[in-house]
């Protein structure tokens, strides 16, 4: 054997590993992609799911009567405006100030 057939099959060895590295990255690269879809999937899904549940509440089911058919309340709430305080607070006037 010669030198450059021995400096060829370190060449082709060091090619082929680093081959197999760039590989594993792109398989890495590409289910990461895959994950973060399925969590933004999962978020809508979720999102929806907290909308849809209040508006079976709204329509006077109570979380008793959808537990019953199976359906547990959302972990997130659905988002939106915050709704006022039941108790609507009464404007108090400030001090000094005349109305």
């Amino acid at each position: 054997m010669d030198i450059n057939d021995i400096a060829a099959k370190a060449a082709a060895k060091i090619d082929s590993a680093r081959d197999a590295k760039v590989s594993a990255v792109k398989q890495a690269a590409a289910s990461g992609v895959e994950v973060q879809e399925a969590a933004q999937l999962l978020a809508a899904a979720e999102q929806k799911y907290a909308k849809d549940y209040q508006a079976a509440l709204r329509a006077d089911w109570t979380e008793s009567d959808l537990r019953g058919f199976g359906l547990d309340a959302p972990a997130k709430k659905a988002g939106g405006r915050p709704r006022g305080r039941k108790g609507a607070q009464e404007s108090a006037p400030v001090a000094g100030v005349s109305e």
